[in-house]
């Protein structure tokens, strides 16, 4: 094990962590994720080490290659023009915690994209697209709970099966409105017989952005590792864990697959539009029953 600093060393094969070690001299590792992935301090015997890794974490984030990211950019928008989006752009209203729980070399987790950057998966923008449609529609539908909404819009089958009966006599009990805003979102979202028709790409940075170092300070550690009951002699540990800053704006789009007539526009901007309210009324990542993580209109025109 070499030592990179007076007690910070790196628990990998000795040539590796001196390539490291002379890299950060020469040139400075400039891919944050891959030094949270890869370049952890062995911080299990002295916790402290641990913020000072998640540091260098942050360092390095401040070096990313702007070159890199625009050309992730110009890609980005050539996969949105080859499925019909129209991109737009969101910002942070606070701090965003992505993939925190993760895990990681860390104990906590982040989701960097491979070239260094925070990104939002996709699939996890679909998955907060369709819990606010679902909100939209429970709304003015009959359901008791948000899970079992989901559960009947879910359902299809062959005319006369039992799947296909219940989600009609659901869809015959409620208004108009109602029926015709359930349809259009299983043809978004899918079925239990088809794939959804909306393509949710993946959220990525417009700009070079800030990662900074955050805190929980859990006051009961034994009590959450589940030897004691939660008594007012514990000491509190705080968990150090990074977060994207207040302000940073993220591109999103929503393609279709299939043709982008005027129904099938409708329906591309219809979920782009859900995602929208996801965003700002929901929020993505971690800890938004905190406050983190929710969107917002960029505060002036895009750039």
């Amino acid at each position: 094990m070499t030592k990179q600093a007076p007690g910070y060393s790196l628990p990998l094969p000795k040539k590796i962590a001196e390539a490291f070690e002379k890299g950060k001299d020469r040139i400075r590792p400039s891919n944050p994720g891959l030094i949270f992935e890869r370049f952890a301090p062995d911080w299990l015997e002295q916790p402290a080490l641990k913020r000072e890794g998640l540091e260098t974490v942050r360092r390095a984030a401040e070096r990313a290659d702007r070159d890199l990211l625009q050309a992730w950019n110009r890609r980005w928008e050539a996969m949105a023009e080859a499925v019909g989006a129209e991109p737009f752009t969101m910002q942070t209203e606070g701090r965003l915690i992505i993939g925190l729980g993760r895990k990681g070399p860390f104990e906590v987790g982040f989701t960097f994209h491979r070239y260094g950057f925070p990104v939002l998966p996709g699939s996890s923008l679909k998955g907060l697209a369709r819990t606010w449609a679902l909100v939209q529609i429970a709304r003015e539908a009959s359901a008791t709970s948000l899970s079992d909404l989901e559960k009947i819009l879910a359902q299809e089958g062959e005319p006369g099966s039992p799947a296909q009966k219940a989600y009609e006599e659901w869809r015959n009990a409620q208004p108009e409105g109602v029926r015709a805003v359930a349809e259009d979102f299983r043809e978004i979202f899918g079925t239990t017989q088809r794939s959804g028709r909306a393509i949710f790409l993946e959220g990525i940075p417009k700009r070079i952005p800030r990662l900074e170092l955050d805190v929980m300070n859990p006051h009961y550690p034994d009590y959450y590792r589940g030897k004691a009951f939660p008594t007012s002699w514990q000491s509190p540990t705080p968990v150090y864990f990074l977060a994207v800053a207040a302000g940073t704006r993220f591109r999103f789009a929503v393609g279709w697959r299939g043709p982008l007539d005027e129904a099938g526009r409708r329906l591309r901007d219809l979920a782009a539009e859900w995602l929208r309210g996801g965003l700002r009324e929901l929020g993505a990542g971690a800890k938004t029953s905190a406050g983190y993580g929710y969107f917002t209109e960029p505060s002036t025109p895009s750039e």
